[in-house]
Order: structure tokens, then C-alpha cells, then sequence
């Protein structure tokens, strides 16, 4: 009997935000099964040092600079991406704005910043790689949201917004490319110790402390996203399209 297919060979992924944190545990997760990624940071000499691990591991990986948030510079990210490594088959916005602000302080600007970044970026992405897509009839689509894009979050409350229209977002992507062999689907991570939460988490106590609020009794590290980020993308996930997925440790198993 033949049993699922986690294998990703032959395939080729943006992900956005790779440079550390869940992106990198994703990123790094795809290469393991065989796909060739890009590596796409806001930092490129980091993404540049992420890719050259992944090749001294014996995968295929390339590095792409850029801020997310800068629109006119995404169709740039997944022609490199095409021409460098033949093709593309997978997509994982990953890339997010998030600061801690009381929302009553927050401004017209500062909500553009993020939405930019958080939904628009995504969005257009999606619209940049579907013809892609489409033309090869597979395809995978895998948002990064978060626990707050139902819970909300008074102190990052355009950043939870934002979050929530992503899920929005993914289903209707997932209904409406089912038919074209394209999937959609959210990763909606919960505590996570990530450079993101590097305040939170700076001795072995504060990830100790984290652990209490989790059912797991831990808090997630990037590794942990890697082997939902390959059900999502092989083929072992093709029945799995428009879902948000929490990977939290149980926080929200109410």
C-alpha cells in the first residue's frame, strides 16, 4: 500500500519573511523534502546566509532582498524566483508588520503601513502567481495568519486586522482555485519564541513561564511550523484547501 506523499521534488517556493523565525523553520522544512526555495527577507545578507546553509545541507536555495510592503517591487520577487529556479509552485506569505501600540494612538499612516505589508502584499502576490498556477493545474497558497485574528488584540489591533482579513482571504482563494488543482490554506501560529518575541523570551525561565499558558506546556519554535507547512504544500495535503489551521499548542482548543 502506498501511503502519502510528503515528498516535494521537481517543486519550487517563495516564502516571504524567511530570513528567520516560522518562515525559516518553513523554508528550511520544504528544502528538506526536496523543493527548491527562495528565500525572500527584508535583510538579504541574511537570507543570503539562510540560503547558503540550506545548499551546505544539500538543498537548492536562492536569496531575494526587499521590503514586502514596497508593492511595486513583488513582481520582481516571483519573475527572480521563476527565472532562477525554473518555476514556481508554491507561495507562502509569510512577511508581516507587527508593533505593540494603544489603538486609540494609532494613525492613517501607520494603518496603511500595515495593511500594505499584512493584506495587500499577499493579495497581489497570490494575483502574481496563480497564472503560474494555473498553467501547470497545481498549485499551493499558504498564508501566515494568527492566534489574534480571532481573539483581536487591543495593543496590536491593526496587526490582528490585518490577520483576520488574511483568513477571509484564504477562504475565498480556496473556493474559488479549488477546481484548478491550486490549494489555499492559513497557518495561524500561537507563542511562538521567535526573534519577534525576543523580549519575552530572553532566558531559558521566560520560555518556561511561556509554557504555562499552553496546553503542550511549551512555547512553539520555528521547527514546529515546518511539518504542517509540508502537508499544506505536497501532495499528502491535496484535500485540505480554505482552512485556517491553529498551530498553537492547544490555546485555542476551547
Amino acid at each position: 500500500m502506498k501511503g502519502p506523499d510528503f515528498g516535494l521534488g521537481g517543486r519550487s517556493a517563495l516564502v516571504t519573511g524567511a530570513g528567520r523565525g516560522i518562515g525559516l523553520g518553513m523554508a528550511r522544512a520544504l528544502a528538506a523534502q526536496g523543493c527548491a526555495v527562495a528565500i525572500q527577507d527584508i535583510e538579504l545578507d541574511v537570507a543570503k546566509a539562510q540560503a547558503d546553509r540550506i545548499a551546505q545541507d544539500g538543498g537548492r536555495a536562492i536569496a531575494l532582498g526587499g521590503d514586502i510592503g514596497n508593492l511595486d517591487g513583488l513582481p520582481g520577487l516571483v519573475d527572480a524566483t521563476i527565472g532562477q529556479l525554473g518555476g514556481i509552485h508554491i507561495l507562502i506569505n509569510n512577511a508581516a508588520i507587527q508593533h505593540e501600540k494603544d489603538w486609540l494612538d494609532e494613525t492613517p499612516d501607520g494603518l496603511l503601513r500595515v495593511w500594505r505589508a499584512n493584506v495587500i502584499a499577499p493579495l497581489r502576490l497570490c494575483q502574481l502567481c496563480v497564472p503560474a498556477f494555473r498553467a501547470q493545474r497545481w498549485g499551493r497558497i499558504v498564508n501566515v495568519g494568527s492566534i489574534q485574528q480571532r481573539g483581536g488584540n487591543a495593543h496590536m489591533l491593526p496587526y490582528a486586522m490585518s490577520k483576520a482579513a488574511l483568513e477571509n482571504m484564504t477562504k475565498a482563494l480556496g473556493r474559488s482555485l479549488a477546481k484548478e488543482g491550486i490549494t489555499a490554506n492559513l497557518i495561524a501560529p500561537g507563542y511562538f519564541n521567535t526573534w519577534r518575541n525576543r523580549e519575552a523570551f530572553q532566558t531559558p525561565e521566560d520560555v518556561a513561564r511561556a509554557g504555562k499558558f499552553v496546553p503542550l506546556g511549551r512555547a512553539g519554535e520555528p521547527e514546529d511550523a515546518g511539518g504542517l507547512a509540508v502537508l499544506l504544500c505536497s501532495d499528502a495535503g491535496a484535500y485540505i484547501t480554505g482552512q485556517s489551521i491553529f498551530l498553537d499548542g492547544g490555546m485555542s482548543a476551547r
